[in-house]
């Protein structure tokens, strides 16, 4: 990263330093789930302002597209599947209702609880989701910092497990 990208990112975190982001352990797909969307989005405004970050409507289109994804597609909690009998209960429950609504819902599939955890599946989800308009490219032009990195602090998110690897590119 150049010189000039890391003072970028040092008034970003300076801006928002009050910030404090709380650990993975608490799932960002249910604070997006039980928040209004609209004081969500205010946040982000706010917080964007506050570190000099412009959003246009190609920002919002992402940022909207992980609210939705977190509100449809990540589970609240994870079974956990600690026997055998309670494994093929949640299966049968599984079979039993109609997918379809759920395909056209989520057309990335859906994500546990758990693996919504993991910021290098929510990254992939959105490089699929943006393949059109470049995937991986147009995100690093719209978040340079990483889009997860960069919405989830905006947002004031709990911060994904590994959301500043640069092995998977998902941050800086």
């Amino acid at each position: 990263m150049s010189m000039q990208q890391n003072e970028k990112l040092d008034h970003i975190l300076k801006a928002l330093d009050p910030i404090e982001l709380a650990p993975a352990e608490y799932p960002p797909a249910v604070i997006v789930r039980e928040s209004d969307r609209d004081e969500l989005m205010a946040r982000v405004k706010e917080n964007a302002q506050a570190t000099g970050i412009q959003l246009d409507q190609d920002h919002y289109e992402v940022i909207d597209f992980l609210f939705d994804f977190y509100s449809n597609c990540c589970a609240q909690d994870d079974p956990g599947f600690i026997d055998p009998l309670n494994y093929w209960k949640k299966v049968d429950k599984m079979q039993a209702k109609d997918s379809s609504d759920n395909t056209e819902r989520c057309p990335y599939g859906q994500l546990s609880s758990s693996e919504a955890l993991n910021a290098w599946r929510i990254y992939r989800v959105l490089v699929k989701a943006f393949k059109d308009k470049g995937g991986k490219k147009h995100l690093y032009t719209l978040f340079p910092f990483g889009p997860i990195f960069t919405i989830h602090l905006l947002a004031q998110l709990p911060r994904l497990l590994n959301d500043t690897d640069r092995h998977y590119g998902t941050a800086f």
